[in-house]
């Protein structure tokens, strides 16, 4: 044959394979509508400031052709732009390479599984797909990674544009993201301050009698004791109570012994009486009133110990006896008292100390009067924190801002405590948490940083930046701070996390972090969010206060139970209170269904 004929047969063979090529791919394009394309769940959702796009897709059989290669890549299209998702490859069963293979005779399945970043405008969007088909052999040496470069080898052969799933739900972006539970650092007052004072009095032995002449009461510290507390009583300082208990040394016989104790105590107990009246009636004197409308009617509760020999073994072990351990254990081995007492007046003949060091400061009374700091009253601290607050403690002005209800006052005496009392974080900290309840977020974040200056790591201070910056939608920074809160114990956090939780689309969470809570907003939309309806509606249904946006997520609860009546009560309410959710409910897909009724029509119209 000559080369020109040769030729001509090459060139008829290669136009036939591009026709047949053309006419397979064609044929694929005619018949797509046989493919069928389940999306789930459909309409798209959006969870986590994310939208998730499952699709399975089922070719019947004899539809796939055998040399071809499909670019399946769909594409989210919205108001003002659209949204390409990754391509996948589907290749007939005489082609080579990655991708999921389709057979011409069997037919075949393939799934497929991106997410993308959510925008508002996806909620009125659309999920097309045309997928780009061209023979294998057309791409020889060439890398086709997309529906674009595939269209590029197949001169724009697409299969057939569709639209297999419309409009978006986006009810897990109703989130308040300005409901954050805000920690206040509590204040340290003390309503009652107990200010403990003990003295002793010590006796000779076998004797009761007070004796100022005995060395023990001579020393320093009990001559102190006794000083500091007669001092107390001429201050008029009121008194919890009074404790009285008087011992003996264990070297005697027991009925002696706590004979010895009782009249101890009651030698205690008259001096308390003598002492206590004697300052009173000076102070009489000197206010210039009656004794008796200033002395306090308290009796003392006595306690006769009887021998102490708990005390004795103490103070022996912390001696510098050479001996002691081995006296100890002579002593401790005998278990009837009397031996054990014979024994330690066997060893006071041979041991000196024990004698004139360890027995004597046993035989005494101690005496603990429990005297009441002094306090202005409520009345006074609350006046004060407001016309005065650099005449109180620290601790006193923060606890005035419990004794309002009065919001500004509160954040007054806050900010007062943050100009009286600057080096402490306290201040800052519960100013801001008001000044959020206000929305004055930027304010309240400034005074939140000098408090972590100042108390650095500190769990309210972090957990509170965090409720800042959810109002102002900063996410990330959001959840790093409530999670360091976290860390640092605080309980509000634990409850904020539940909102991040509804972020992310981990609704169960959620619903267990934000409910202990009642009848709170957010619990509600975890909970209808994690399918739980009628607790949603329970929950809305017992907030205090609707807010519009709680009757619109009850007009939700409502679409979801296919109840129109209750859907066009709540939504008519929700709009009353809240104009802009009348666009919102036109386009939202939760009320799809209702969309060409007439009542529903006329609301949001």
């Amino acid at each position: 044959m000559k080369k020109s004929q040769l030729i001509g047969v090459s060139l008829v063979l290669g136009l036939g394979v591009v026709f047949s090529s053309c006419e397979s791919l064609k044929k694929m394009a005619k018949n797509h509508a046989q493919v069928q394309y389940q999306v789930n769940p459909s309409p798209l959702e959006m969870h986590g400031d994310k939208v998730k796009v499952d699709i399975s897709g089922t070719v019947p059989p004899k539809y796939f052709w055998n040399k071809a290669i499909v670019v399946f890549q769909p594409t989210l299209v919205y108001e003002g732009g659209q949204q390409d998702l990754k391509p996948i490859i589907l290749r007939g069963a005489k082609t080579v390479g990655e991708g999921t293979m389709i057979d011409n005779k069997a037919g075949g399945s393939f799934s497929y599984s991106d997410e993308v970043a959510y925008v508002p405008a996806m909620a009125q969007s659309r999920l097309v797909i045309n997928p780009v088909g061209y023979p294998e052999a057309k791409a020889e040496g060439m890398e086709v990674t997309n529906a674009a470069q595939a269209s590029e080898v197949a001169r724009n052969l697409g299969l057939g544009e569709r639209t297999i799933a419309e409009g978006m739900m986006v009810t897990s972006s109703r989130i308040d993201q300005e409901s954050s539970k805000m920690a206040v650092v509590p204040h340290k007052y003390e309503k009652e301050t107990v200010i403990p004072h003990t003295a002793y009095i010590y006796y000779l032995v076998d004797t009761y009698n007070l004796n100022w002449r005995l060395e023990l009461n001579k020393t320093p510290e009990a001559k102190a004791g006794i000083r500091v507390l007669d001092s107390l009583f001429g201050t008029g300082m009121a008194m919890k109570s009074v404790d009285i208990k008087a011992w003996a040394s264990p070297e005697g016989e027991e009925a002696r012994n706590q004979n010895l104790s009782d009249n101890r105590a009651k030698t205690a107990v008259k001096y308390f009486n003598s002492a206590y009246s004697k300052a009173v009636n000076k102070l009489a004197r000197q206010m210039k009133v009656k004794a008796s409308t200033i002395k306090q009617d308290i009796e003392p509760t006595v306690e006769s110990m009887g021998e102490d020999w708990d005390k004795f073994i103490a103070d022996l072990r912390a001696s510098d006896i050479a001996e002691k351990n081995t006296i100890i254990n002579v002593i401790s081995s005998h278990t009837d008292r009397e031996a054990r007492e014979q024994e330690i007046r066997n060893m006071t003949v041979i041991y000196k100390e024990i004698e004139d060091e360890i027995l004597p400061p046993l035989r005494r009374a101690q005496i603990t009067v429990n005297f009441l700091e002094p306090k202005k009253t409520d009345e006074e601290i609350a006046r004060l924190s407001l016309v005065a607050p650099d005449s109180l403690k620290l601790e006193e002005l923060l606890y005035a801002a419990t004794l309002t209800e009065d919001k500004d006052n509160q954040l007054k005496i806050f900010m007062s405590a943050t100009e009286v009392y600057p080096e402490d974080f306290r201040g800052f900290t519960n100013a801001a948490a008001l000044l959020y309840a206000k929305q004055q977020y930027d304010q309240a974040q400034q005074l939140l940083e000098t408090a972590n200056g100042l108390q650095p790591n500190n769990g309210a201070v972090l957990n509170n930046l965090g409720a800042i910056a959810l109002a102002k939608g900063d996410f990330e920074n959001a959840r790093a701070h409530f999670e360091n809160a976290l860390k640092a114990g605080s309980p509000e956090a634990a409850f904020n996390m539940g909102l991040m939780n509804i972020k992310d689309g981990e609704y169960a969470k959620a619903v267990s972090a934000l409910g202990s809570e009642k009848c709170i907003y957010n619990l509600a939309l975890a909970q209808l969010l994690n399918g739980q309806v009628d607790q949603a509606k329970n929950t809305l249904n017992c907030m205090q206060t609707k807010t519009p946006d709680a009757y619109y997520l009850l007009a939700v609860c409502a679409a979801r139970q296919d109840a129109k009546a209750d859907v066009i009560s709540n939504l008519k309410q929700a709009i009353q209170g809240k104009a802009s959710l009348k666009a919102q409910a036109q386009g939202d897909i939760e009320f799809l269904d209702l969309r060409e009724d007439a009542d529903f029509q006329a609301l949001v119209k």
